[in-house]
């Protein structure tokens, strides 16, 4: 039987939703001879809408892509949302 061990909560940085994602280690996911891996699910508004469950064979493979992509992003100039407003949040006219 599988077992589950929660590792982290991760509030995502969003301006107006509360998503997160939960990251969790599962021991013999399925069956007893089963390797174990990394889940994450994706809870968006208080409902999970999303599974990946990653192979640890796999997982340095996936965080070098994810630190990629940041690079990238990093790489990119992109415009403050609320800027020109001088604040942290937007607001109406």
């Amino acid at each position: 039987m599988a077992e589950y061990i929660k590792v982290k909560d991760v509030v995502l940085a969003q301006y107006f939703r509360e998503d997160q994602i939960t990251i969790t280690h599962v021991e013999k996911p399925y069956g007893e001879f089963s390797s174990p891996v990394a889940r994450i699910h994706r809870v968006e508004n208080g409902e999970r809408t999303g599974l990946i469950e990653i192979p640890y064979k796999n997982l340095e493979e996936v965080i070098k892509a994810l630190h990629k992509a940041e690079d990238i992003n990093d790489s990119i100039p992109h415009n403050d949302l609320h800027g020109d407003l001088k604040s942290e949040v937007g607001g109406g006219a």
